[in-house]
């Protein structure tokens, strides 16, 4: 942002200025304007070819006025001063280098040069006096040029202030609606946040971190077997040259993991170590465990944006990101080894694949029948998403209803649309009766909202006594 508002304006362009120095500096020969010898010489260039062809060649000594009053008082008055002065001094040569008269017998000598010199010297007092009057008139058309120019100055000044204040003013709504859409931004990722899936915890990390950073390039890599793997990134291009995969000799490595640093391009030694592979780069790490799970990395930021205030929030962002993603790994490791789904109303799906290699193994060894039944809700995608998450508890009402107690019901993929049943000590045949109670009891249960939902079944021989 611009904070200075008020400064002199300079010439857009210097020939633009050239222009207007010309334009009330006219060119000039020993001080006097071009212009004005070019009209003295016509004029006493005609003035003489007049006297010499056309009248008695005495330059118009005895004619009154006379007329080179003409070129004397049109220069001064037009020109000033110094124009007036040598109009009156041309005219005074032609005048006594042509037309003096002889001196008479009753005119003594200062009477002759009395005569000789009175219009010289009128002309002489004329530009003069007509030629300050003349310069007085342009000195002061030469201030009122000066303020009018000044005024457009203070108005481009003023005008200038006004488009940037209007800038300044666009700019702050620009960044306060802009620091409203980080907040709704923020608020949306952190809850995008609160889930236990790892894989969309994963995801959702990038969207926390524009919305606090606005980087034009990130990325986030995961610690597995001491190496950082760039598990999701933004902004890359094909053309980037950023490491992958980064192996525990690496001085990033090294920085962020092993001694937990925050790197910032605009430290010199920082700046080494990232080489070139960031802006700034700091270690996911779990503030409830204290374990390192992985690095923050910013590839590409706005130069402004790269203050203190942005290191902090890269800082907190990077444990808050730590902290979630490894509550949601944890939770995820959890869930694999529990042994009921979510809803707590089946045995887990990975706890079938260890129940049923351990029930199939002991079938064999005491030589006793095992069974399964696979049932699964068919239309499950057609139903409505309100309906269908009745038919899990409906079909576990069903199973206590029908099944004892040594029977096994499992979610099978922990999907809510697909379970298997484990009957020990069951014949196939036997299974079959057992898949007939259990149809019929779980059409009871699932009453008038879910009378259109179609089941399959499935049965199958784990073991056969020999």
């Amino acid at each position: 942002m611009k904070t200075e508002i008020l400064q002199r304006p300079k010439f857009a362009d210097s020939a633009e200025k050239e222009v207007m120095d010309l334009e009330h500096k006219p060119g000039r020969i020993l001080g006097v304007k071009r212009s004005a010898l070019l009209e003295i010489a016509l004029f006493f260039v005609l003035a003489i070819l007049l006297d010499q062809f056309v009248f008695d060649a005495d330059s118009f000594w005895y004619v009154t006025p006379h007329p080179f009053w003409l070129i004397v008082l049109l220069i001064t008055v037009q020109y000033g001063t110094a124009e007036g002065v040598l109009s009156a001094l041309a005219a005074t040569v032609v005048l006594l280098a042509v037309g003096i008269p002889e001196q008479t017998m009753n005119q003594d000598l200062y009477d002759y040069l009395f005569e000789v010199v009175r219009r010289p010297l009128m002309w002489f007092v004329a530009a003069v006096l007509l030629g300050e009057l003349r310069m007085r008139h342009l000195r002061e058309r030469e201030q009122l040029r000066k303020q009018l120019e000044e005024a457009r100055q203070n108005e481009k000044i003023i005008a200038d202030a006004f488009q940037r204040q209007q800038e300044i003013k666009a700019d702050l709504e620009v960044r306060v609606a802009g620091q409203m859409r980080t907040v709704i931004s923020m608020h949306q990722a952190v809850k995008s946040l609160e889930q236990l899936d790892s894989g969309k915890v994963l995801f959702s990390i990038m969207d926390m971190v524009r919305a606090v950073m606005s980087p034009q390039k990130s990325s986030v890599f995961i610690l597995s077997q001491d190496v950082l793997e760039a598990a999701v990134h933004t902004g890359w291009t094909g053309s980037d040259e950023y490491l992958r995969v980064i192996g525990a000799e690496h001085p990033l490595f090294q920085e962020v993991v092993a001694r937990r640093r925050i790197l910032n391009v605009s430290n010199e030694n920082d700046e080494h170590i990232l080489d070139r592979q960031g802006v700034l780069a700091g270690p996911l790490t779990n503030s409830e465990t204290g374990e390192v799970i992985g690095m923050l990395k910013i590839e590409e930021l706005d130069f402004v944006e790269l203050g203190w205030t942005t290191v902090k929030n890269f800082e907190v962002v990077c444990e808050w990101i730590g902290t979630v993603y490894g509550n949601a790994r944890r939770f995820h490791t959890a869930k694999e080894n529990s042994v009921v789904n979510d809803s707590g109303l089946f045995l887990s799906s990975n706890y079938y694949a260890r129940q049923t290699a351990f029930l199939t193994s002991l079938a064999r060894r005491h030589n006793f029948a095992l069974a399964q039944i696979d049932i699964a809700l068919q239309n499950y995608d057609e139903l409505p998403r309100d309906v269908r998450s009745h038919a899990p508890g409906a079909l576990s009402k069903a199973i206590d209803q029908v099944l004892r107690t040594t029977d096994l019901a499992f979610d099978r993929r922990n999907n809510g649309r697909e379970f298997t049943i484990i009957l020990p000590a069951t014949p196939k045949r036997n299974a079959r009766i057992v898949e007939e109670r259990l149809l019929k009891a779980l059409q009871s249960e699932l009453g008038g909202e879910l009378r259109g939902a179609s089941w399959a079944v499935r049965i199958e021989d784990l073991h056969t006594p020999a």
